[in-house]
């Protein structure tokens, strides 16, 4: 019997294998409508993907004049390796990145606007940066 006379069924793994497949689509360049230029590196990537990560990506792509061509947007002020790092988080939610490029994944994710991913970059730098207290002796 079906319940007020609606079929109701929650697929408890479409999300993850859903943006899994999205990952392997774009590593594989497949459906890609945005070419990020990052520093004469490029970097494709789904429009929707980055607008629902990045409100400053959101903005870019909303008053494109070609909203159904691939979008070009050009960054000569970014590290390309931390904005691969900001990819790979906005298809994973899993944000991974060295100690040594925390800076520029904190100075990406502030310029895109991605707010959690500058927060949590920002508290590691902070988190890093401080002394270690001695150890006492037992």
């Amino acid at each position: 019997m079906i319940p007020n006379g609606y079929l109701i069924f929650e697929d408890e793994s479409f999300q993850d294998s859903t943006v899994a497949k999205m990952n392997a689509l774009r590593k594989n360049g497949q459906f890609c409508d945005v070419r990020l230029q990052v520093c004469g590196h490029e970097l494709m990537a789904h429009r929707a993907v980055l607008a629902c990560c990045s409100p400053y990506l959101f903005e870019i792509f909303n008053s494109d004049l070609e909203p159904h061509g691939v979008s070009h947007v050009k960054f000569e002020d970014l590290d390309p390796e931390a904005v691969e790092i900001l990819l790979n988080y906005a298809y994973t939610a899993q944000l991974k990145a060295d100690k040594e490029l925390v800076k520029e994944v904190y100075s990406a994710a502030k310029r895109l606007k991605m707010d959690r991913v500058k927060r949590v970059a920002l508290r590691s730098t902070v988190s890093s940066s401080l002394p270690s207290l001695p150890s006492s002796p037992s």
